[in-house]
């Protein structure tokens, strides 16, 4: 999302993939690229990877959005009063310090101001993607996900271990939804370490 406002044709999530695998097609062509999704990004990630395996060199998958989430604990922070920032950093990040009240009104706030409401009701109707049971990407995969993540929690991410059959998985203590922004030097290193697994397949 952004200024664009979503067209009325967008009304399910595999319109939203279909909209993504075009724009990968008009952007990249046929050369190989990395798909990196948080969150929903990540949902959307999977399956542009098993539509198109060979255009994928890589997958990370960062706090993944995956159908039959379970054990999604409650909200507690971990650092910081929980007296500051609105109501959404406060629910949001775990770790509730001046520094990520920045990054949150730097990165975060701006961006959720944008949102088209409109068409994430139309799409949350539909938010599913319908399955095509495609065999499991078979590229270098990284799943990260945090401990105390109260949007996605941690156990689905877990089974992606067994469905990618080259993937890393990390569950980070001390992380939410908010990883990214909660533990960026831990999450860099382990980006790192995954694109020098796609550089040694390539």
């Amino acid at each position: 999302m952004g200024r664009t406002i979503a067209p009325e044709t967008l009304r399910s999530a595999d319109d939203v993939l279909d909209t993504l695998l075009n724009f990968a097609d008009e952007v990249i062509g046929g050369t190989a690229h990395l798909l990196i999704g948080h969150s929903a990004g990540a949902y959307y990630a999977q399956a542009m990877a098993a539509r198109r395996p060979a255009k994928v060199a890589g997958l990370a998958l960062v706090c993944p959005l995956l159908p039959g989430l379970r054990d999604v604990p409650e909200h507690r922070v971990v650092a910081g009063s929980g007296e500051i920032g609105d109501d959404v950093f406060r629910s949001y990040f775990v770790i509730q310090t001046p520094e990520m009240l920045e990054r949150y009104e730097r990165y975060v706030a701006p961006a959720a101001a944008l949102v088209d409401q409109a068409a994430l009701e139309r799409i949350g109707e539909r938010w599913a993607l319908t399955p095509d049971h495609a065999p499991a990407y078979a590229g270098p995969t990284v799943v990260v996900a945090g401990r105390l993540d109260s949007t996605v929690g941690y156990a689905a991410a877990t089974d992606l271990v067994d469905h990618y059959p080259h993937a890393s998985l990390s569950v980070v203590d001390d992380a939410g939804h908010a990883l990214p922004h909660e533990q960026p030097e831990l999450l860099r290193a382990l980006l790192a370490e995954w694109l020098a697994r796609v550089e040694r397949r390539s």
